[in-house]
């Protein structure tokens, strides 16, 4: 069974979940669930090493999500100290996207 570190609030306009710190763990699967999605919402996995600058996990961008559902992102060998979600932005509807953070290894 995975552990379940922390599962933020349903974040219903642009803005970040409360930091998770990783309790010395450096792999992840962090959960991304979006309810009542309309056009479609713009995510950022965000990591830090010192909880003041904010990064985005994903070199390739930010995660455009176009329909209800569960989303996963992976996360490997990364000594981060802490980890938050960001709603980008939404398109269109009132959507609700929740991330759970989870360690494994």
């Amino acid at each position: 069974m995975i552990p379940v570190i922390n599962t933020a609030t349903a974040l219903t306009s642009a803005g970040v979940t409360d930091s998770v710190p990783t309790l010395g763990t450096e792999d992840f699967v962090i959960q991304v669930l979006v309810a009542s999605i309309g056009t479609n919402v713009v995510i950022r996995i965000e990591g830090t090493l010192d909880e003041t600058n904010w990064f985005n996990c994903d070199f390739d961008g930010d995660t455009t999500i176009t329909a209800n559902g569960v989303t996963a992102f992976n996360i490997q060998n990364a000594p981060l100290k802490a980890l938050r979600g960001r709603l980008v932005s939404i398109s269109g509807g009132t959507p609700s996207v929740t991330f759970t953070f989870s360690k494994f290894g």
